[in-house]
This record gives C-alpha cells, structure tokens and sequence, in this order.
C-alpha cells in the first residue's frame, strides 16, 4: 500500500464553535472531524508523517477531498495546474479587443491614471484597418468587445462606425460578450438607441461616494460643475431602457472616505433594487513617488479584506476571499489574444499602460512586434509558476492570480507591491472567513 502524506493545501482549524475542521483548498471542500482524528492530523502535517489511521474510510473520505495525497502528489497537481492556466492563455477561439476612441475625457479627476496622457481621436483610417487586425487572427470564433477611454462616449461616432463595420464585414465573427466602461454623464438617448442596435452584457460606471465628495472629484473639465445628479438619472434611464443589460456601479475608496460605501450602497440599492444591479468597492491604487510600491494614501491590502469581508458578511458583497475554485488565472495583459487598441492604432496588453510610448507592442497595421520583450514578459513571465512564494503557497488553488502588471513591476523594474493573500498575514481572519463560508454551506 502507498503511503499517504497531508497536502500542503490542507488547512486545520478549531471554529468558535469549538468545532475541528479541515478545508482543502485544492478541493475546496470541508470536513469536520472528530477531536482524535484533528490532533491526529494537525500532528503528522507538522512532522510530515505518512498517515497511519487504521479507518479505511476515514482514510478514503480524506483521499477523495485532497487532504491527503501520494507523496509528489501535490507536484503533480502544480503541473495540472500550470497547464489549465496555459490553456486558457493560448487558446485561439477568442478574441479580446478594449477599444479606446479617445484618451480625452470630460472630467478632471486628480486621481486619474489617465492623467497628463495625450489627447487624440481614432480617425477613419484606423478605423478602417481594424477588420483586417481582426481577419488576421484566422482560428477566432467570436469576439469580446470592450469600450474604453478617455470617456469612449466623446466618440459615440466612432464607436457607431466600429460596430457598423464588425456587423456587415465580419459575419463570421459575432460579438459574444460586449461591454463598456464610462463616467456615465453622456449615456444618453442616443447612446441608449445605439446599444439596442448593439446590446452590451455590462456597463460599468464610477461613483467616488456620495454626492458631496463624488462632485467636489468628478467636476467637469470646463465648467466645474458636479457630475452626481446627472449620472444617476442616466442610470434611471439605462435601467429601464437596456433591461438586459448588466450594471456595474464601483464606488472608489480610499482612507478618507472608508465609510462611505455603507451608506451609498443601501441608497442606490434602494433606489433601484434591479437585479442586473451591483454596487461594488473600488480601492484606489495610489503608487508612491518612486513608482515601486503603494503610497501610505491608499487601503492596504490587509485594511481592504477586512473591509470586504465585513461587507460580505452585510450581505453586500460578493468577494473573493470566499474560496473558490480557479482553473485559470489571467487578464488581458496574459491571454494572447487580448489587446487593447488605442486611438492611433497602438496596441497595448495592459490598461495601465495605455497612452504610454514606451509601452506599446505593436500597430494593428503592421506585422510585427515594437516591443516583443514587453509582449513575452506580460504572457509568459508574469505567470505564478515563475515564483516559488506561489508555488509552495496553500492558497494557490483559490487565488485569482496576481495583478500582472505590478508582478512585472516587481520582477523586472525592482517594484516591492504586496501582491499576496492578505490572510497568509492573519490566521484569525482566515479562520474566521472559513467558518462563515462553511456555516453558510447548504450541504454541510
């Protein structure tokens, strides 16, 4: 008979409940044991003992929820892993495309990344090559189609002329998932009439809090003037016009305005109590002077959880420090066939790059790469199996993967961002979001 070994993404607790408790994160299951079999466990995971409980179902139930595995097992799971995610990276049915227009935008928030980024318009000649980009990605099947900016809505004409062209030019090609991010202040009747032509799956808008603070930031470029009050009656507007369409309000965050998420989250609920309605928190990232890590102005990670998690517990958000199963990790800037294309033409494989020289890869009119090393560094050099903190880390089944730009920054450019799960600093919390997790189980 092989010898069995506790996983290293076996995790054992006591609940305030006084309950012995198991979770695998690589099952994503529980069990609650019994007060001999959790000391049992608890012991051998610290001396790395093979198990040795004469229960052959005992030891079956914690072979079937990867508790316990052969040795080299977890090893084997890591390449199982590793290829999920390679899939997905690779795969040639799919086409990405974010569309920025313009980079211009109405308003003048002093936070923007977009800040001191150039202005300009997608003219008719870019336009007009994007057919041809598109045609050239031979095994795609459909395409994912975001709008973005700049406000993207200061060039409804070109979006307009965008979408005519895919429609009558590209049969073959239909949009399987449409989608936009805007201030919302010019989602007017027009833009409403466009997208019933052109349905979109979701919009996201922002709100930076309350109305008060939300105006006093989001004022207009050449008036002053607030934002709030107009933004809310388009969404009155979108709700009830585009029924199909999901929308997404992010509330920015930072330390001065922690609370205000509380409060804003029941008005607009309230208001509109939509279920293709969500209202979610958006933490500002703030980088510091050297461009290397997270200013002390913005949320830490660890303060961002705990806020999280005592909103979910609220019942008002659905957050990701709940385990859950990925079978893939990865963004725009790590599947290879997603772009972000800006007005000039440029491509780039990463929002926060937009608009920078220096970060472009290639021009959708051209056949070859302007920065190829920065194209491998974002698909291939970004990935966890890079990093032995990943790879050895219990989390690793349950994590979305992390933010590849700021690895990048981390790994190249001798950035020092906290990329990892806040809880590997707090057992407490952990335990704390399991047992919620678990209680809240139907089937426990």
């Amino acid at each position: 008979m092989n010898d069995y070994y506790i996983s290293r993404y076996a995790y054992f607790f006591i609940s305030s409940k006084e309950e012995f408790l198991g979770y695998s994160s690589r099952s994503n299951a529980f069990l609650k044991l019994g007060c001999d079999l959790y000391a049992y466990l608890s012991e051998i995971q610290k001396t790395k003992s093979p198990f040795d409980w004469e229960d052959d179902n005992i030891l079956g139930l914690l072979k079937k929820y990867k508790f316990l595995v052969e040795e080299g097992g977890d090893d084997d799971f890591l390449l199982k892993h590793q290829f999920e995610q390679d899939t997905v990276t690779y795969h040639p049915i799919s086409l990405g495309l974010i569309i920025a227009p313009t980079l211009s935008c109405n308003f003048d928030c002093q936070y923007c990344f977009e800040t001191g980024k150039r202005a300009s318009r997608m003219e008719d000649g870019i336009i007009n090559q994007l057919v041809p980009f598109i045609k050239k990605h031979k095994y795609v099947q459909n395409l994912h189609l975001t709008w973005y900016g700049g406000e993207p809505l200061l060039c409804l004409d070109v979006i307009k002329k965008i979408l005519l062209k895919i429609s009558s030019e590209l049969p073959n090609y239909p949009i399987k998932y449409h989608s936009i991010v805007t201030n919302g202040y010019y989602f007017n009747q027009e833009v409403i009439d466009l997208f019933k032509e052109f349905p979109l799956n979701a919009i996201q808008i922002t709100l930076d809090g309350k109305k008060e603070r939300h105006d006093s930031i989001r004022k207009l470029k050449k008036t002053g003037q607030g934002s709030y009050d107009r933004i809310i009656s388009n969404i009155d507007n979108i709700l009830k016009e585009l029924p199909e369409t999901e929308v997404h309000i992010r509330v920015n965050i930072e330390k001065t305005n922690l609370r205000d998420f509380d409060e804003l989250y029941h008005e607009l609920t309230h208001r509109w109590n939509n279920k293709n309605l969500s209202v979610y928190p958006g933490f500002l990232r703030i980088d510091d002077e050297t461009g290397k890590a997270m200013s002390c102005d913005a949320i830490d990670r660890w303060q961002a959880m705990r806020l999280n998690f005592e909103w979910s517990k609220k019942g008002m958000v659905d957050t990701s420090i709940y385990p859950k199963r990925t079978t893939s990790m990865g963004c725009c800037a790590t599947v290879i066939n997603s772009y972000i294309i800006g007005p000039k033409g440029e491509i780039y494989k990463c929002w926060n790059d937009v608009s920078d020289d220096k970060r472009v890869i290639a021009y959708i009119n051209e056949d070859r790469f302007v920065n190829s090393k920065l194209f491998y560094r974002y698909v291939v050099g970004s990935k966890w199996y890079h990093n032995t903190e990943c790879i050895k880390c219990f989390f690793l089944p349950i994590c979305q993967g992390t933010c590849a730009y700021y690895r990048l920054k981390n790994r190249y450019e001798g950035g020092k961002y906290n990329l990892c799960q806040c809880l590997q600093r707090g057992p407490d919390l952990l335990n704390e979001c399991l047992e919620y997790w678990y209680e809240s189980r139907s089937d426990k």
